[in-house]
């Protein structure tokens, strides 16, 4: 049996979440009160994303967390602000200002040790929990530095559980900050996470505009095709089959950073860019396997998802495109050490910025040679 504690970090990462949770209650026929509609006829496995309080409420496993408290209030206010723990909903008050040091050492620190104890209590309040789903930007100083810090974190207080990210990469329209934010981000979580599943919202533009027929795509629209994709990716755990999470990290090494897609309808929808089936994609949870994927990939678990889709982790080359974006502006920024006064400000060191771009390299390297 899974259990998965979800930590939703930043505006992104609570606003991404809440879409998530909404789906994962109507998969599960949840209602807004955090019953079930049919407590005689319970649908799937709830326990790997809920937890069942004595009165027979349905309280998702998670902890929110941001910098500034405007998001907080928002969820609190909400129509699902009560299923949450309110010990559970963290903030602080200062925000990141865009800055990924802040989020690691000056204000993500002063409530880091807040966070770790809502993790432990639920963690103590759970069965047998495996893994952590973090969700979260690598643009917003929040999302990427406190995001960073946690990840740390949870890697030295839990080395044996594993940790899945669900990281939306900046645009690096912004230009500096976006730059320096996912390029430090992703160094960390490549050396504390078991698999880090890139989010680029120019491929769900795509997937809006020309797979669902939506010329206009809303934020809401993009969170939905998101959060359809995390629900097939977990339907294994959720609808009575079984897949380790260490098989995956075992197939995947050293290719942290992936891409996470599913089928449906036979069309292939990415969320990271536009890519072709490769061997070195897995399908981790299949309803009824489509014939075009059948010779092209290793399968490690079907389940009974209704939906009949079938979710992919995949390695392939164009994954370094949006990759070798961010490493070049980051690039660019460091070789003319523009703004580096305003991270370190914060406490960080020159060298850290030369071990970031150092890392994003390798990964990059690692795909070239596929």
């Amino acid at each position: 049996m899974k259990e998965i504690l979800t930590i939703q970090v930043g505006q992104c990462g609570n606003n991404l979440a809440s879409s998530f949770w909404e789906g994962a209650m109507l998969e599960h026929q949840i209602q807004a009160d955090g019953l079930l509609t049919d407590p005689q006829e319970p649908v799937g496995n709830q326990s790997v994303y809920f937890q069942e309080a004595s009165n027979g409420r349905h309280v998702p496993r998670s902890v929110l967390v941001d910098l500034e408290p405007t998001i907080m209030d928002k969820i609190r206010k909400g129509s699902m602000g009560g299923l949450f723990k309110p010990e559970n909903i963290i903030s602080g008050m200062n925000g990141a200002w865009n800055n990924w040091a802040k989020g690691y050492y000056t204000e993500g620190v002063e409530i880091i040790d807040q966070v770790m104890d809502a993790i432990r209590k639920q963690l103590e309040q759970s069965d047998v929990t495996n893994i952590f789903q973090m969700v979260h930007s690598l643009g917003g100083g929040t999302g990427s530095g406190l995001g960073s810090l946690i990840c740390d974190k949870l890697r030295e207080e839990y080395e044996n559980l594993a940790i899945y990210n669900q990281a939306v990469l900046p645009e690096f329209i912004n230009g500096v900050m976006d730059g320096y934010n996912g390029g430090l981000a992703i160094r960390h979580l490549l050396d504390a996470s078991n698999q880090v599943l890139l989010i680029q919202n120019v491929a769900l533009c795509e997937i809006c505009i020309y797979q669902l027929q939506l010329p206009k795509p809303t934020y809401t629209n993009l969170n939905k095709v998101i959060t359809d994709h995390f629900l097939c990716f977990t339907s294994a755990w959720r609808f009575h089959s079984c897949v380790d999470e260490k098989e995956i990290t075992d197939m995947m090494h050293p290719f942290k950073c992936s891409s996470l897609s599913y089928i449906k309808d036979n069309v292939l929808f990415n969320l990271t860019c536009q890519t072709e089936l490769l061997p070195k994609s897995i399908a981790v949870s299949t309803g009824q396997i489509p014939e075009m994927v059948k010779s092209e990939i290793q399968i490690i678990s079907t389940s009974q998802n209704k939906q009949n889709q079938t979710a992919l982790i995949q390695c392939a080359k164009s994954i370094t495109q949006p990759l070798e974006k961010g490493r070049s502006l980051f690039s660019n920024l460091f070789r003319r050490r523009a703004f580096l006064q305003i991270f370190q400000n914060e406490g960080m060191e020159e060298l850290e910025f030369q071990e970031s771009l150092d890392k994003l390299q390798q990964q990059i390297q690692i795909y070239k040679q596929l």
